[in-house]
């Protein structure tokens, strides 16, 4: 213990020093490079160091953890522009604290800074259990490094998870180093690395292993539409730490999944749960039903309606579900709340009932990694005749057996007592969220008018529902017009035949009547004519403005046939020729059929991976480019 007092010490010290002597360099020879190199910055991270040290609680209060971890940054700060204002935003929760905010100046004084610290809102939600302080301080001449520096003290090891290389600011240099002493087990695992560039060194120096991760020239993290989770794109480290010896003995800390459950089962068996406040309610909903699995959807489907969905607590604290009575009670809850109200419901009704703990699409880790950051959400499982059900209550309209992009092919973890199950939910393949049109029309002057039915399927018939359930009665067909001309002002809609929006079993159809304006040109003799207006994808380039992989709200199958009735006296001149294009990611194929007196046209496009990378937008951009070609050759009649 003295040797780690006297090695914090000498950290203290070092950082100290360090600050003082990169405060005091002048960095205005490096900056025409700098803003060649990262053009739309106004700061630059000469040096950008995050040092994880651990400490064991030797006298620990009850409750309080063993093993304790602290990051101490050091950011190395120069201006590009004179005098300007600098900010940043530190997060912390019940379990972390920030700690020893300092800022340096060039002359070494410390500067005053500006903070502002409480509850952290997003969008409107109010996450309990994050906290931000907001950082500002004054910088000096352009050139003139400045040092800041805090601390993140964790107050127990297990909440310690992700460590990224890229931040909002870019650092010529960004270090990760831990200093790992001897009587405690961790293991570094390593995401995203491959062709970045990043030298890792280990050096043993007495009781205390370093190892250093440096990676050179790394630009900010850019937050841009349509991106992945940046766990799936952006380099980064999760530190498990496994097991600690003291006076000998050696105590698991996250070792396998096997204790991540028993963690996560030990804050769960204190909920508070009073099933018998449930019990009215649960009766009323499933007195009228048969079958078990129409007891089941009735529970299922009035919590989807019912309880309003308000945080998701991607966070440390976001564990431990509010009790299914107070859920009930408040009509809201996140989805730990939901699954938690939907056990308990499910339990009262007779059937197994069991929370569920899993990482959504947006984390690429599975339970090979026993860490709190391979989980971002809860669920309920049910066990019916030995097949499981998984219900998400936080997904609207979503039918039973049926299950959201964002979960497909993930990972589940089952309570089972003091054990536990490991499971995955399906994933489907594209044709899951069809969309398939058939239409009829002909020629009026420059318009084309007549009848479409349209099908639509999982994401696209559940992205529908929730358009149309969240306007007022009095705006629905409004708004269920204005979804189906796809935001086109050529297109009038008429005489539309809702679906049945209550059965979540069944594809959703509708009907309706059009007029497609200025999609026919005449030139003396000739009829040129679009049959195809929406053209989909085909403005779906990316330029080299784009930083990150674009992540598509679902996986797509369209299907569409339309048949266009050849006006009197009218005869084919000429039809486009048939296009088909595929990979294993996409396809496209396009087709015009001379019918004598109509004229079918079809089209199928197919994207089967919902994350397009940015090394594949070349080869994208080519895709469309021979789409557009497609789309843009019309069909003509002559007399």
């Amino acid at each position: 213990m003295i040797a780690t007092i006297r090695h914090l010490w000498l950290l203290a010290a070092f950082i100290f020093c360090a600050a003082n002597a990169f405060s005091q360099t002048d960095f205005t020879a490096n900056l025409n490079s700098w803003k060649t190199q990262f053009p739309k910055e106004d700061f630059i991270a000469y040096s950008h160091k995050e040092i994880v040290s651990f400490t064991l609680n030797t006298d620990p209060k009850p409750g309080a953890a063993k093993v304790k971890a602290t990051i101490n940054t050091e950011i190395i700060l120069v201006p590009v522009k004179d005098f300007q204002k600098y900010g940043d935003a530190l997060f912390y929760n019940d379990e972390i604290s920030i700690d020893n905010i300092k800022v340096i100046n060039a002359k070494g004084k410390e500067i005053v800074l500006q903070k502002l610290c409480g509850s952290y809102q997003q969008e409107d939600i109010f996450h309990s259990d994050s906290k931000v302080c907001s950082i500002k301080f004054p910088m000096e001449e352009k050139g003139k490094a400045i040092s800041f520096s805090y601390q993140n003290n964790f107050r127990d090891v297990k909440f310690l998870t992700s460590l990224y290389f890229h931040n909002a600011m870019p650092a010529v240099e960004k270090i990760i180093e831990f200093r790992i002493p001897a009587w405690l087990e961790t293991d570094l695992r390593e995401f995203n690395f491959s062709k970045t560039g990043i030298e890792k060194t280990t050096v043993k120096e007495n009781e205390i292993t370093r190892i250093t991760y440096s990676m050179k020239n790394v630009a900010g993290f850019h937050r841009e539409s349509s991106s992945p989770h940046h766990s799936i794109s952006y380099p980064h480290i999760i530190c498990v730490n496994k097991a600690f010896t003291e006076n000998g003995q050696r105590k698991a800390l996250f070792e396998s999944v096997k204790d991540l459950y028993g963690w996560y089962h030990s804050v769960c068996s204190s909920i508070g749960n009073e099933p018998l406040a449930l019990k009215e309610k649960t009766f009323s909903l499933t007195a009228s039903k048969k079958t078990d699995i129409e007891k089941i959807e009735a529970i299922f489907y009035w919590v989807q309606d019912n309880i309003r969905y308000i945080a998701f607590e991607d966070g440390i604290m976001g564990f431990k579900p509010d009790a299914a009575q107070n859920v009930l009670s408040k009509k809201y809850g996140d989805c730990k709340g939901k699954a938690n109200l939907l056990k308990e419901m499910l339990k009262l009704a007779g059937y197994d009932a069991r929370l569920t703990w899993i990482g959504t699409s947006d984390l690429p880790y599975d339970y090979t990694l026993p860490s709190l950051a391979v989980d971002n959400h809860m669920i309920c499982t049910v066990i019916l005749n030995g097949k499981r059900y998984f219900l998400d209550g936080t997904e609207d309209y979503i039918a039973l057996n049926d299950y959201a992009q964002r979960i497909q092919g993930k990972q589940v973890l089952i309570e089972d007592g003091e054990k536990y199950i490991i499971d995955k939910i399906p994933d489907f393949a594209a044709d899951r969220n069809k969309v398939k049109s058939v239409t009829k029309m002909s020629i009026a002057e420059s318009s084309l008018k007549g009848n479409m039915a349209v099908e639509y399927n999982g994401e696209s018939k559940i992205m529908l529902q929730r358009v149309y359930s969240s306007i007022r009665n009095e705006n629905k067909k409004d708004a269920l017009s204005a979804f189906l001309k796809k935001s086109n002002d050529n297109i009038e809609v008429s005489n539309i035949k809702e679906p049945d929006f209550n059965n979540r079993q069944k594809a959703l159809l509708v009907n309706f009547d059009f007029t497609a304006n200025n999609q026919v040109t005449k030139t003396g003799n000739e009829l040129y004519v679009v049959m195809d207006w929406d053209k989909d994808f085909s403005s779906m380039e990316f330029d080299d403005e784009r930083k990150n992989d674009y992540a598509f709200r679902q996986k797509y199958y369209l299907t569409s046939q339309t048949e266009l009735l050849i006006p009197d006296g009218y005869k084919v001149d000429y039809l486009p020729g048939s296009f088909k294009k595929s990979t294993s990611e996409y396809s496209f194929e396009g087709s015009f059929v001379n019918k004598g007196k109509s004229i079918v046209y079809t089209k199928t496009i197919i994207i089967n991976k919902p994350i397009l990378h940015k090394t594949n937008f070349g080869e994208w951009n080519s895709f469309i480019k021979d789409i557009n070609k497609f789309y843009n050759d019309q069909v003509v009649l002559v007399k």
